[in-house]
């Protein structure tokens, strides 16, 4: 499964009644949300979690095509991870949908991620995306982070408000980083850095960021990234 704890308890929901349950347009930032437009064919369930979910350690989250059912889980309540919280999604688009807050030492989202939060985002250290088309980060309240270090994905980052960091880095990954709408929440109070300033070397290649990928990697092993 997509999200395997012991402290999880899922129950198989279908579509049509999960629909009616969570509003999964508002939950995107999206004027419509279709199971279609993500998965292609309808999954035949939501997996959901009613309740707050408390997580001790990490929690690593993704899949590739064939690894797992592409569908849509909803934990209706709070997420609490004492450790990092990482999320790959390669060529599928799997959904988490938290209803309430997500509180986690690290967050990283990369590439075809979808991640939805109804409250406040608390991330304790780093908090580091790259998505692409059309994965998403909403958080529809306050947002917080130590740092935060955006790739230059494409994807669709919504936050309430700018997020009250105390460093913000803008990496550039490839040709489509302009194309980022994370940029408008950049920066507010906290400092903006560039990666030379704020990442470790061994992360960097001419001053970029040499491979996402890795950072998820250190984020989960409790390897450094920031200088």
């Amino acid at each position: 499964m997509f999200l395997e704890s012991p402290a999880a308890n899922w129950d198989a929901v279908p579509v049509e009644e999960a629909l009616e349950q969570y509003d999964m347009a508002e939950a995107s930032n999206r004027t419509s949300w279709d199971v279609d437009d993500y998965f292609g064919e309808e999954p035949e369930h939501f997996y959901v979690h009613r309740g707050d979910l408390t997580i001790d350690g990490a929690l690593a989250l993704g899949n590739t095509p064939c690894e797992d059912e592409d569908t849509v889980y909803v934990i209706d309540g709070d997420l609490t991870v004492s450790g990092p919280i990482t999320f790959c999604n390669a060529d599928v688009y799997t959904s988490l949908y938290v209803t309430g807050s997500v509180v986690a030492q690290d967050l990283v989202c990369l590439w075809d991620s979808c991640l939805f939060v109804g409250r406040s985002l608390t991330v304790r250290n780093l908090l580091a995306t790259s998505l692409y088309d059309p994965a998403a980060l909403v958080v529809k309240g306050p947002v917080s982070a130590h740092t935060w270090l955006e790739m230059g994905g494409r994807g669709c980052i919504y936050f309430a408000g700018k997020p009250t960091t105390d460093i913000c880095v803008r990496g550039h990954l490839n040709e489509y980083a302009e194309g980022a709408n994370a940029a408008v929440y950049l920066g507010g109070e906290g400092k903006v850095a560039s990666v030379a300033e704020a990442v470790l070397p061994e992360f960097l290649e001419e001053d970029r960021i040499r491979d996402s990928l890795q950072i998820l990697k250190a984020v989960l092993e409790g390897r450094p990234v920031l200088r």
